[in-house]
């Protein structure tokens, strides 16, 4: 992720727990900081995806003999993938979590 988008899920997440505190919020839709979290989410998934393609194929293109590739390059790539991927999931549970609390607040 860049650096705007990492400032903007900062305001956007001071927002929602200004918004659990009580106290309140001004939602202007014409924003143009506006970050549509469901786009977030879904490019880094996507990057998550990539980066594990990308470890597999250099993996094999290694196994195979059919690139140039070193063993060095193999393992940082499959490193990376893990990372991100470790990544994602602890995002995820932290949302499980999240929707977890937000269904459990007496009305």
């Amino acid at each position: 992720m860049n650096t705007p988008n990492v400032d903007s899920m900062v305001t956007r997440m001071q927002a929602l727990a200004a918004a659990a505190s009580g106290k309140p919020v001004t939602t202007d839709t014409q924003d143009p900081n506006r970050v549509d979290f469901s786009a977030v989410l879904k490019n880094a998934i996507e990057n998550v995806n990539t980066a594990q393609n990308s470890a597999q194929a250099k993996a094999q293109s290694f196994t195979l003999g059919t690139s140039d590739t070193s063993l060095e390059d193999v393992i940082v790539s499959l490193q990376k993938a893990n990372l991100s991927l470790q990544g994602m999931i602890a995002v995820r549970n932290r949302l499980v979590d999240a929707y977890k609390e937000v269904t459990n607040l007496q009305v």
